[in-house]
């Protein structure tokens, strides 16, 4: 198996937790005989954390990537096609305003950036740049999420009326398999670093994903709370608990529950209503694990859904949507599994897109308003009532973003 185009040269930017997984996801792709992309450099202030990702990379593909400290030399590197950005939030737009400057294609770790106003910067210097601008929000990508948006689309569940989604989980870390606990960055919970762990940070997937399946998101009611006020060595936390009700155009509607204060006890799953079915999910990010009860029908498991859509689909929407050699098939998605949690996905896609000159399938412009969705949480949340996402995108609401410009250098 060989990718149906040249492998794209990217400079991957950050080597954290999420570096480590995109690197992973290419060096998994490559074992499987799909060499979309090629990793030829990687950038951090940390030769400790470069280390493990050069490695990984030479001996899955064969050839160590170059290594560099700064932004400014990895961008100097004519080797460098294309970069992949993996760093806090906060540094988005800054990051990819200068690869777009200097002629590259940029895929970046979702969010797009912290704000509305960080985001329009992006889609004018993009289209000024003629440049890739795609978004590596993955679980749209994961196959299960894949199959219900296209049953949703076919009308397997009769007209839909509304979802509950819970993510409810402890403050520790979770625990990877065999024991060992991944490291949950602090910039994570900070405010004007992640725009809200719960609202921006978690909160776009959610976003992404309802847009995905449902169109765009009319209007947002939300609140935040901050339980865990003594933080050790935070000083602007995000909220640890977000409740929101997005409405659609068609009446749908869709409550949202996230905490993660919740000490010994863990829920996280949704549950979509329709007229003709009623479908739940056992894990929030994936339909996984859960049941199907259709009207008159009986019941079927989540994955024998999946399946069944996997089957129905044309080798031409197959190759499109599930390359080869970018996911694993029959196999729940795991969060430290980049290729059944939709990373390979993704990154294949950047590099279709930049190669053949397709549109990527997650542009600066979708991203943009799945950002615009999140600060309209955030909006909401300050006000007290419902707003609309189009008065967000438009920077008519724009008071509760207004920190947040600051501290990334905007004052709009």
């Amino acid at each position: 198996m060989s990718s149906e185009f040249e492998a794209l040269r990217v400079g991957l930017i950050g080597c954290g937790g999420m570096g480590v997984r995109h690197a992973r996801a290419v060096a998994e792709m490559h074992l499987r005989g799909c060499r979309a992309v090629e990793i030829v450099a990687v950038c951090d202030l940390d030769a400790a954390r470069r280390a493990p990702i050069v490695a990984m990379i030479h001996e899955a593909c064969g050839k160590a990537p170059a290594e560099y400290e700064t932004l400014a030399a990895l961008l100097d590197d004519p080797c460098v096609e294309a970069v992949d950005i993996v760093l806090p939030t906060s540094l988005h737009h800054t990051a990819i305003l200068a690869a777009l400057e200097a002629g590259k294609h940029v895929q970046v770790e979702k969010p797009l950036a912290l704000t509305v106003s960080a985001c329009d910067l992006i889609v004018a210097a993009a289209a000024r740049a003629n440049r890739v601008v795609a978004v590596a929000e993955n679980y749209r990508r994961i196959a299960s999420n894949r199959a219900i948006g296209g049953l949703i689309r076919a009308g397997a569940f009769g007209p839909l009326d509304a979802m509950f989604v819970r993510n409810l989980a402890s403050p520790e870390p979770p625990v990877q398999p065999g024991g060992k606990p991944v490291e949950s960055p602090l910039w994570y919970r900070d405010r004007t670093r992640a725009g809200g762990y719960h609202v921006l940070e978690m909160g776009v997937h959610e976003a992404d994903l309802q847009h995905f399946w449902f169109g765009p998101v009319k209007t947002v009611q939300a609140s935040t709370h901050l339980f865990a006020r003594d933080r050790a060595g935070q000083t602007n936390p995000s909220e640890d608990m977000l409740t929101a009700t997005f409405s659609f155009a068609d009446g749908f509607v869709s409550n949202i529950s996230f905490c993660s204060t919740i000490r010994g006890f863990e829920a996280a799953d949704r549950l979509l209503v329709g007229r003709d079915a009623v479908i739940a999910s056992g894990a929030w990010h994936a339909w996984q694990g859960g049941e199907a009860h259709f009207e008159g029908q009986g019941r079927r498991t989540t994955e024998d859904l999946v399946s069944g859509w996997l089957e129905g689909l044309c080798a031409e929407e197959r190759a499109r949507l599930l390359p080869a050699g970018a996911w694993e098939e029959g196999r729940p998605s795991i969060a430290t599994e980049p290729l059944t949690y939709g990373v390979g996905l993704a990154i294949h896609d950047f590099a279709r897109a930049a190669r053949t000159g397709a549109q990527p399938e997650i542009n600066a412009e979708l991203a943009r308003r799945a950002v615009a969705t999140c600060c309209a949480m955030l909006e909401s949340a300050e006000l007290g009532t419902a707003v609309e996402v189009e008065r967000v995108l438009s920077g008519e609401i724009r008071a509760a973003q207004a920190p947040l410009n600051r501290a990334i250098g905007l004052d709009a």
